[in-house]
């Protein structure tokens, strides 16, 4: 069994606190063996202009390097921890307990996202006026930029889209009112979260900020089916009758189509015409 390590500046006593008006912001991020791609997570987030801002790492016992990369940052990180766990939403709400500020903005950065640029949440807290739910939009990439994300929606729309997630600001307390990450969803527990917090209702605010870049290919894409069976199960379970009949409709008649012509036209190599068409 893979020993429990820690670090950061937490251990040494130093806990961020709001100054000057602003908010603390707190990046958790959930990695297991991202050796390729934490370090790039924590220089973004390292090289933000906003203050008071803390990251937390959350690991799920990694073997590939990964520990020793947050070791080589523990100055830089609030705070890590490295243990195994139940998968990333088991390791997300882990994070979250660790965020003891009530009034702190969670923003969820795992190793295969990064923030878009230095500006980006000085940008967003600028943007907002202290609303409980914050969102704003993202790359999608896969090497090449693959489009961006994010527009304002209200709760009907949810059942057909979602927010981006790496790109949502939520407050801690937030997190009690409507609770944390449903784990006995793989995939779509943020979705599953982020309707109840429009459900709830909180309040909410759209900033047409780009917060991130997410690389394409992680969990979602490789197990696509699942992601949409769980989709369906958040649509049935959280909406009512018209909306709910939409949402299904949009994943059986379109998502689930659009991913499979999309992979036959990658495997036929035709990926990069199909783009050149649709950027003409």
């Amino acid at each position: 069994m893979t020993a429990r390590r820690e670090g950061g500046r937490r251990l040494s006593g130093h806990v961020p606190e709001p100054s000057g008006g602003n908010p603390l912001v707190s990046i958790v991020t959930a990695v297991f063996n991202g050796a390729n791609h934490i370090e790039e997570t924590i220089r973004a987030i390292a090289g933000q202009t906003y203050m008071p801002i803390e990251h937390i790492v959350v690991d799920g016992g990694s073997t590939d390097g990964t520990i020793e990369i947050l070791e080589k940052y523990s100055g830089a990180l609030a705070y890590w921890v490295s243990e195994p766990d139940k998968g990333i939403y088991d390791a997300m709400n882990k994070g979250i307990d660790l965020v003891t500020d009530a009034e702190s903005y969670v923003l969820f950065a795992n190793a295969d996202d990064h923030l878009y640029s230095p500006e980006a949440i000085e940008r967003v807290i600028a943007a907002s006026s202290g609303e409980d739910l914050v969102y704003g939009r993202m790359i999608l990439t896969d090497g090449d930029i693959s489009g961006i994300a994010g527009r304002k929606v209200n709760l009907d729309d949810l059942a057909q889209e979602t927010l981006c997630h790496p790109a949502t600001f939520v407050r801690r307390k937030i997190f009690d009112r409507v609770g944390k990450f449903d784990t006995r969803y793989v995939i779509a527990a943020d979705y599953d979260h982020i309707v109840r917090c429009f459900t709830a209702p909180v309040s909410t605010r759209f900033v047409d900020v780009i917060v991130s870049t997410m690389r394409m290919g992680g969990l979602s894409d490789e197990r696509f089916l699942l992601s949409c069976r769980e989709r369906k199960a958040v649509i049935r379970n959280r909406f009512p009758l018209v909306p709910r009949l939409k949402g299904v409709a949009q994943v059986n008649l379109y998502d689930i189509p659009r991913n499979m012509a999309r992979r036959w036209i990658d495997r036929a190599g035709l990926l990069g015409h199909w783009r050149a068409l649709k950027g003409s």
